[in-house]
């Protein structure tokens, strides 16, 4: 056996031709250039390696491999003509570039002066969406542009000789790298049995951003009959983008919208959406939901309905910026009908406002208008604007050389309705703190925080004026435990335990209210002479992972809870009257022991009755399976409660059952959705049925998704109204 020859090589002509059989394959304009570079080491591996001066040909035989870096191209043998610009490798091939994509077949023949190519059986592997395109013979016909009468698409992994679970076979097909393969007379086959035929096929190659026509889903329901979703994307320039909608119910109606995004420049951004949709009979779209009272909301709706959106936020530098979020829809109904999620379609109130901020190291001033649209009211007559709403607020700041420090908490706004109180609201809240160290332990903070509030109001039949001053006063006493644990387990080195307790008094002064309006909670200060105590105690670990420190805050506890001497020594007003100073117990927890495992959970608990006055919890469960539990809760005593529960087990291999439960109640429980659904998750490809148990709506489900062409649409059909 021969002993290979081996060449440590920098410029030969040799090399920089040969390595032009590693055709470019990524999609980044600048690695479009030589797939090898000039500057950097080039090693060649061969058998035998020989050069004929008559004929000015290279010849390498034998387990040929190039390597450069990340770069390598195999081949069973390779030769180059240097006059005549013509080289080819026989037998198998193989180029991998350094993004992982690969290049493969039975044999390559090249055309150096006019950079082409033809390779027998090819194979072309983009990494990126996993896509697999063959060939009996390819033709690199551009810098980036392949040609083969005919070819095959897939994104499905399968052993040599084996079919795809799916794949689209096309002829004259033509592939630009970066952005699609297109072709004529194409079929879509599974397991090569072909199951759809399309006389034109475009798909997306190893791109992200492309205009094109997205795959419309399909569907039915007894409310909306038979459904068709038809979308164009519009990558119009490299920051900014559109989406064009075209929606058809055969029982219902039509709709179209376009939502544009674009981006200005570093933070600057936005969107603009608007869809419409004309009904065929609103009543009908009603009687589908009568059974659940319309949901709460005013039959506000006609034939012709709309939804618009104005989302921008602009940095104007030194600390100042702009933001704006509108939110308009043509009536109350809207959401209930066309929201996306299940708090979309329970909202109660839509707000649209137009912000102007500047901030300084200290300060903050803000100056917007909010706008609300109250949806349980067909009339909004009595519903609050601000228009504006201005507020000043800075942090502690040194007073000169003293040891006291002045925050500010400043607002004025103009409260405007039809109807009930509106008017003008100015108020001055200034804090003046002096912070000391008792011991060098604990932390003394005193404070006096004198309070104005100055109103004008509109339609008064007096002078419609009003004031109110006010003060709190306190003081806050605070220290800080930590010690550090030195442990190991796995990759957790230590764990650093903090313990920060914190005593409080605050008192403020009894005040007459009762002639001021009422437009939010500044306008009703209760009288406070109460002592507050909280703990707060966190655990965070530090790990090491792969040579890198990380630190993980696995444990946060929070519990506080006052005592009023005003409630401890007020009189009795009978017999059955009785003292409750304690206020409720407020704490919040999270827990997140693994990376498996996140726990949140805050509320409030009375100490008189024994029970919750309201709490919110949630807790989610995963594992490496694919399994998945995530439970939350939302209950507030004498109102209402909200119960979600969601599941994700793993049946068999790649096969998954799926249950999804919403609850929302005020006197008793009534499910606002019930859904069971089976999964399967090929390596490829996804399928799922599932069926919905809605308010206004049961339906079945069929839909299918294929890995690298989104969502290719479904078949959907309602149990209800049929």
């Amino acid at each position: 056996m021969q002993r290979p020859v081996l060449y440590l090589l920098r410029s030969l002509p040799f090399l920089l031709i040969l390595i032009l059989m590693g055709l470019p394959l990524s999609s980044k304009a600048e690695d479009n250039q030589q797939v090898f570079k000039r500057d950097l080491p080039v090693e060649l591996i061969a058998d035998f390696v020989s050069y004929d001066s008559a004929s000015d040909t290279y010849s390498a035989k034998g387990n040929v491999v190039i390597t450069q870096g990340t770069t390598t191209l195999k081949s069973d043998s390779a030769t180059i003509n240097l006059k005549s610009g013509a080289a080819a490798a026989e037998g198998e091939f193989e180029f991998k570039d350094e993004g992982g994509n690969i290049m493969s077949g039975q044999g390559i023949t090249i055309d150096i002066k006019e950079k082409t190519a033809v390779v027998a059986k090819g194979r072309i592997f983009f990494k990126k969406n996993n896509i697999h395109v063959t060939g009996d013979t390819i033709k690199k016909t551009g810098a980036e542009s392949y040609a083969a009468e005919s070819a095959a698409y897939t994104s499905c992994d399968c052993a040599e000789g084996a079919s795809p679970a799916w794949q689209f076979s096309v002829k004259d097909a033509s592939v630009v790298v970066g952005e699609y393969l297109t072709g004529r007379d194409a079929f879509f086959r599974i397991k090569d049995m072909p199951a759809f035929y399309t006389p034109y096929l475009k798909v997306p190659v190893n791109r992200e951003r492309q205009s094109g026509v997205l795959a419309p889903a399909i569907g039915y329901s007894g409310l909306r009959g038979l459904m068709l979703e038809n979308s164009f994307f519009w990558a119009r320039s490299i920051n900014t983008d559109a989406t064009f909608y075209l929606d058809i119910e055969t029982l219902r109606g039509a709709g179209e919208g376009v939502e544009y995004r674009y981006i200005r420049k570093k933070d600057s951004s936005g969107k603009i959406f608007f869809y419409h949709f004309a009904e065929d009979d609103i009543e009908r779209v009603r009687e589908f939901r009568q059974d659940s009272e319309n949901l709460g909301r005013p039959e506000s709706a006609g034939d012709s309905r709309w939804q618009f959106i104005f989302k921008h936020t602009e940095a104007l530098g030194d600390g100042l910026s702009i933001k704006a979020n509108i939110n308009r829809t043509s009536d109350d109904e809207y959401l209930l009908d066309f929201g996306d999620t299940a708090s979309e379609r329970s909202l109660e109130s839509l707000e649209s406002n137009i912000s102007l901020s500047k901030s300084w190291s200290s300060l903050s001033l803000v100056a917007q208008f909010r706008v609300f649209d109250n949806l349980t009211e067909e009339d909004d007559s009595e519903t609050l604007q601000k228009l504006p709403e201005i507020t000043l607020s800075s942090t502690d700041q040194r007073i000169l050389n003293t040891p006291f420090y002045l925050s500010l908490e400043s607002s004025y706004i103009v409260f405007s309705r039809d109807e009930a109180d509106a008017g003008q609201r100015l108020d001055m809240h200034p804090r003046l703190s002096m912070p000391l160290k008792a011991g060098g332990y604990v932390e003394l903070t005193p404070y006096l925080a004198p309070r104005a509030t100055i109103y004008s109001l509109s339609g008064d039949p007096d002078d419609g004026y009003a004031e109110r001053y006010l003060y709190d006063a306190g003081i806050d006493a605070t220290t800080t435990f930590v010690r550090v644990f030195d442990i190991e387990f796995k990759n957790l080195n230590a764990i650093k335990h903090t313990v920060r307790p914190k005593l409080s008094y605050l008192y403020i002064p009894e005040a007459v209210q009762d002639d001021l309006p009422y437009f939010d909670s500044i306008d009703s200060i209760s009288a406070s002479n109460a002592i507050t105590y909280s703990v707060n105690t966190t655990l965070t670990g530090r790990f090491l992972e792969d040579s890198k420190t990380l630190y993980q805050e696995f444990f946060y506890l929070d519990l506080s809870q006052s005592y009023s001497i005003n409630e401890a020594t007020r009189g009795l007003s009978s017999s059955d009257d009785e003292r409750r100073p304690f206020s409720d117990i407020k704490g919040e927890i999270r827990l997140k022991p693994a990376g498996l495992i996140n726990m949140t959970a805050k509320g409030e608990f009375n100490v008189y009755e024994s029970w919750f006055t309201s709490y919110d919890a949630s807790v989610s469960i995963e594992d490496k399976r694919g399994d998945g539990l995530s439970v939350s809760q939302r209950f507030l005593r004498d109102s209402s409660r909200y119960f979600e529960a969601s599941l994700k087990a793993r049946i068999s291999g790649p096969l998954f059952f799926n249950f999804i439960k919403r609850l929302s109640s005020e006197d008793e429980d009534a499910s606002l959705e019930t859904s069971y659904g089976i999964e399967y998750a090929h390596q490829c490809w996804t399928g799922t049925l599932k069926y919905t148990d809605k308010l206004d709506e049961n339906a079945i489900l069929l839909t299918f998704d294929l890995l690298g062409i989104r969502h290719i649409g479904g078949i959907e059909t309602s149990l209800s109204g049929m």
